[in-house]
């Protein structure tokens, strides 16, 4: 497998490139050129001269398009092995068997985990994600190191945004406390308070020893929606984050639950925030689907990018974010699938379905962004998002070597029309056929080089079934104890105007 580290130039000739730089350059029969991870040249044949007496390694891929690998700007790699798990439970019912099942990782597990979710998304030219990592009961050093290291040995590029909130579940949702039977209240009432300090000082060391955004892994804060912590909480993090000078991942407004939860008193959620000094331009919001006005406004000043989770936020029932007006505020839109108990981590699919949402929340059919613009702003607000501007998200001399080799040959391709629309509306990534990270050919012909594939998806297997035969008794109870209450809380809810705006679909 050639080596990024070696004094060797690489040269992959002959293809279609498609850039994705400022101006969407196509070079038809190009080339591309690179050195120890860093893109040196990207031109038509025979258009860069290397320097006399430099190794050269050429592979010729003619017939193939290239392009930037995609950035998958939200996902939970815990997720990986709870796949069909979830099917028709909203979020906040969907949390209540998270919280009961609460059976915390061993890092051997994390490990396995975070592999096999990138597995799946190199396999389908995803070459950065940013993994909102989360660690029950609280995050340790221990599942940290394996989530990073499992990442790091397979060869994907990670931003790993560690989890973290302090209010109980219940004092995040606008439950009716006395329909709650009191077993439970008591259960809820006698968890203890995560530690926040503690919480912090093992993020210092981790950014010691991982916080170089220049590393291909590397952490940043994760503190959770601003409806889940304490106005202490929150300004600790903005604390830390002048600093450390660090970025922050955080779910906001992803429910109408959420959004009621803001007391009609104070600001708005993202409002505070920023004043709180936890918000900036190194920040990125998930989902923001029932913001309202002062909250987009805020975040636009803040300089936030939102990542949009289309597919996740439609099989939850959780709303439409509006990502037309959010993009009319100048705010960069970056796209995550989300955990892959919510689907696959089908990136393109994932893009096809936020630009269908918009047409169908748009009239203005003039309005409707095209599918090159979609794409350029998947890659650039995606590198924004992991604090990579500059260096992933475009072929272009000084970027880092990460790209995708597709080779499109089946039916839906041929004849073949304009290459951006058939990566766009036509791919599915079956056409992948090789992936390049940091200038190493991660996948080759369709197979990860870097984890033998078999053996993990055969200890993943084995970990499902080891966890679900030592499944804390009890939980399918817990859950349906409480589930009458969240469901009317839900429903309640959504008929309300409280928020007096609507992110959902009613037909008529």
């Amino acid at each position: 497998m050639p080596n990024a580290t070696t004094d060797s130039l690489y040269c992959l000739s002959g293809a279609q490139i498609l850039t994705f730089d400022a101006d969407n350059t196509i070079y038809d029969h190009g080339e591309i050129w690179f050195e120890k991870g860093e893109i040196i040249a990207v031109c038509d044949s025979e258009g860069f001269e290397p320097p006399d007496g430099k190794p050269v390694t050429r592979q010729h891929v003619a017939g193939r398009v290239i392009a930037p690998g995609f950035i998958n700007a939200h996902t939970h790699s815990y997720s990986a092995i709870l796949k069909g798990t979830v099917e028709k439970d909203p979020l906040d019912i969907y949390m209540l068997s998270v919280i009961a099942s609460g059976a915390a990782m061993t890092p051997r597990e994390t490990y396995v985990s975070a592999q096999l979710d990138a597995l799946s998304m190199l396999r389908l030219g995803i070459t950065s994600v940013i993994d909102h990592y989360t660690e029950r009961p609280a995050l340790t050093a221990e599942g940290l190191n394996a989530v990073c290291n499992g990442f790091s040995d397979i060869g994907i590029r990670a931003t790993v945004a560690t989890m973290f909130s302090d209010r109980p579940y219940i004092e995040s949702v606008p439950i009716d406390r006395q329909a709650l039977p009191q077993d439970v209240l008591g259960q809820y009432d006698a968890m203890d308070r995560p530690d926040a300090e503690a919480y912090f000082d093992l993020m210092d060391a981790a950014l010691r020893h991982r916080g170089n955004e220049t590393d291909r892994v590397h952490v940043i804060l994760g503190v959770d929606g601003p409806q889940r912590c304490s106005d202490l909480l929150i300004e600790m993090t903005g604390d830390f984050q002048k600093t450390h000078n660090v970025g922050l991942h955080t779910h906001m407004l992803e429910t109408k639950t959420q959004a009621v939860m803001r007391n009609p008193a104070k600001e708005s959620f993202v409002r505070r925030m920023v004043e709180l000094g936890s918000l900036n331009d190194k920040s990125s919001l998930v989902h923001f689907i029932w913001g309202q006005d002062d909250d987009i406004a805020a975040a636009s000043e803040a300089g936030v990018t939102v990542v949009h989770c289309p597919q996740s936020n439609t099989m939850l029932g959780a709303g439409i974010c509006p990502v037309l007006r959010l993009r009319d505020q100048g705010i960069p839109i970056a796209y995550g699938t989300d955990g892959s108990n919510c689907g696959p981590a089908s990136y393109l699919e994932t893009l096809r379905l936020g630009a269908h949402l918009m047409r169908l929340t748009e009239p203005d059919f003039e309005k409707w962004p095209e599918a090159k613009d979609i794409l350029r702003e998947s890659f650039q607000s995606g590198a924004r998002a992991m604090g990579n501007t500059g260096r992933i998200g475009t072929l272009a001399p000084g970027h880092q070597a990460d790209f995708s080799v597709m080779k499109p040959v089946d039916h839906w391709h041929r004849p073949m029309g304009d290459p951006i629309l058939h990566l766009f509306y036509y791919e599915t990534g079956e056409s992948v056929e090789s992936v390049w990270v940091d200038g190493v050919e991660t996948v080759k012909n369709g197979m990860v080089m870097t984890v033998d594939e078999q053996a993990l998806i055969a200890e993943a297997e084995e970990i499902v079934i080891h966890r679900r035969e030592n499944m804390p008794s009890g939980i399918a109870d817990a859950v349906a104890a409480q589930y009458p209450a969240f469901r009317d809380m839900i429903l309640k809810t959504l008929a309300s105007d409280e928020t007096e705006m609507e992110r959902r679909v009613t037909l008529r």
